[in-house]
């Protein structure tokens, strides 16, 4: 029987002492930021009379907590997902157990129709036998260096750190392969009239979901080997990355219960060094003027602070 390499996680080697950026915050570097309350003001405007809508006849607080709600609900939803998911690939059949009852599995329509869309998927992913599971929710560092923007001549280190979903191997094709589920709607591929562009090195693309995640996919990918984690002598091409949707219902334009989506645009390892660099940067530049803001806050207060004194003297 072949034996599959196992890739170390354990990070032992990782500086502590080097700051870190999440791939997360990246993606949300990469979009402009989301004004809630302008967008709540405009669904206020177009719905509040129309007796057809969700938002019939609600202000704008409520269409926001309507918003909150629903997020919240969504990310529930998942984080139960995850768990499930996590006792196929690496738990047995009591630990499967206790989650479907301690969750209502039986009883909860939502939960066992995401359920069923991560059965439906994997099934087919290991239905050859050629496909085996390798490890899951795993955080990777990408060491990255960058000449100091503020300061010529100084360098700033970051690691750029992810957790993957999940990782397999295809012992035919020599293949890794990285995946990213998602659960808390459809894969935008589609731009609208209104669709903004992404931001920085990722500006020739739409602002739509398909883009980041196969930007944060590739994250991983470029980590993976860079960085060591997988065995030496592997390429970017033994590496495979897939989006894998599962809605918990039927997709229409396929008939299934989950969707597979390749990358959004080709691997380029240039572009995600840009990537890289722009995002330190612009979190860098951030936090300088954030530290200058509460310097200047600070100055002011002992002023205040002695003025009060002086007229509890006179008072006295």
């Amino acid at each position: 029987m072949e034996e599959i390499f196992k890739p170390d996680f354990s990070n032992i080697n990782i500086d502590k002492t080097i700051p870190t950026i999440s791939i997360s915050a990246i993606l949300g570097m990469l979009e402009k930021p989301f004004d809630k309350m302008a967008i709540a003001q405009k669904t206020f405007n177009k719905h509040f009379n129309n007796e057809k809508s969700e938002y019939y006849h609600m202000t704008v607080d409520q269409i926001i907590e309507k918003w909150e709600n629903k997020g919240a609900e969504s990310r529930r939803y998942g984080s139960m997902l995850d768990d499930y998911i996590g006792n196929v690939l690496k738990g047995t059949e009591a630990t499967l157990r206790l989650f479907k009852l301690d969750n209502n599995y039986e009883f909860d329509d939502r939960l066992h129709g995401l359920c069923d869309s991560f059965d439906n998927f994997y099934k087919i992913l290991c239905k050859s036998g050629d496909t085996i599971f390798v490890d899951r929710e795993r955080t990777v560092y990408y060491k990255v260096e960058i000449p100091n923007p503020l300061n010529e001549g100084e360098k700033l280190t970051y690691y750029v750190k992810g957790r993957f979903d999940a990782l397999f191997y295809n012992k035919r094709t020599k293949k890794w392969i990285v995946i990213d589920w998602k659960s808390s709607g459809s894969i935008d591929k589609v731009p609208t009239k209104w669709t903004e562009r992404l931001l920085g090195p990722m500006s020739k693309y739409y602002a739509l979901n398909y883009y980041t995640y196969t930007t944060q996919l590739y994250f991983y990918k470029k980590t993976l080997v860079d960085e060591g984690y997988l065995p030496e002598g592997t390429s970017y091409d033994d590496v495979v990355v897939m989006i894998v949707n599962l809605p918990g219902k039927i997709i229409e334009e396929s008939g299934t219960n989950f969707g597979t989506h390749q990358a959004a645009y080709p691997f380029d390892t240039d572009l995600m060094d840009r990537l890289y660099k722009f995002s330190i940067e612009k979190d860098y530049i951030n936090k300088s003027l954030e530290k200058e803001k509460q310097k200047e806050e600070y100055k002011e207060e002992p002023t205040q602070n002695k003025e009060e004194s002086i007229n509890l003297e006179n008072i006295f």
